[in-house]
């Protein structure tokens, strides 16, 4: 992992980030719905197949591909995330989805997977990472990474206020670079959007805080919540949005 993302990648930072963090969300027509859409135009069929889901988080997209799969791994260095992954996939009725703990680097797993899934994880950014999630695969691999991420609405002038720098999340360009070198033939899907989340302000209030934190600022918790009144709608739900480009690639295993 980079220098950069490094506070990204830790435990507790992802731990904190968990109750604010998006959950699965039913419905044919919000983002992830259309992403997988997107994957299976383009010749990726999930039906009864083993999948492993690199990052799963809060398991936005595993428990999509639990309902269509035979059995789903998904691996997440937050223990909380998982616990809110699996709490949902109990709603939903859901028996097959296996919850691992552990980061990439020291995920071990004898099995191989028919299909890898990884969306937005900053674990990839690395040549021996990219390897692992490559190797992990019998048939397919599906990655979504960013390609420019803006920083949120809510975070962009806090970022200036406490002079750091946001984070930067670029990881399917070395992707795509790493794919080219090893001539692995591979489809490349751009896709730009906005994400819009609604919270509320205990939640809004611990992920600007978490997002400081991470980056070495103290956050002064008085001026922020001063400060996410201006996000809060006439229903009282407070919004944030975010700009994306992004790029789904997709590799068979030959």
């Amino acid at each position: 992992m980079t220098n950069d993302n490094s506070k990204y990648a830790t435990r507790d930072f992802w731990n904190c980030r968990a109750a604010s963090f998006p959950r699965y969300e039913a419905g044919d027509d919000n983002y992830e719905a259309r992403m997988l859409r997107l994957a299976r135009e383009n010749g990726v069929d999930f039906c009864c197949k083993t999948v492993l889901d690199v990052g799963s988080g809060s398991g936005m997209y595993t428990i999509r591909l639990a309902q269509e799969a035979a059995s789903v791994t998904a691996v997440d260095i937050s223990d909380e995330m998982l616990r809110i992954l699996m709490q949902d996939a109990a709603a939903q009725g859901l028996d097959n989805i296996r919850p691992v703990v552990s980061d990439w680097q020291n995920f071990a797993d004898d099995q191989r997977y028919q299909i890898v899934f990884a969306s937005m994880t900053p674990a990839l950014t690395d040549d021996a990472a990219r390897e692992k999630l490559h190797a992990c695969a019998l048939e397919q691999v599906v990655f979504i990474g960013f390609t420019e991420r803006k920083p949120s609405d809510v975070m962009a002038d806090l970022y200036v206020r406490y002079a750091v720098s946001p984070p930067q999340f670029a990881d399917a360009p070395p992707m795509r670079a790493w794919l080219q070198a090893r001539r692995i033939a591979h489809t490349a899907l751009p896709v730009d959007g906005q994400w819009i989340v609604p919270h509320s302000r205990e939640q809004l209030l611990k992920a600007c805080a978490a997002n400081l934190l991470a980056r070495g600022a103290q956050p002064d918790m008085a001026h922020l919540a001063a400060h996410v009144e201006a996000f809060r709608n006439a229903d009282g739900q407070y919004i944030e949005r975010t700009s994306y480009s992004l790029e789904m690639l997709i590799w068979h295993i030959c």
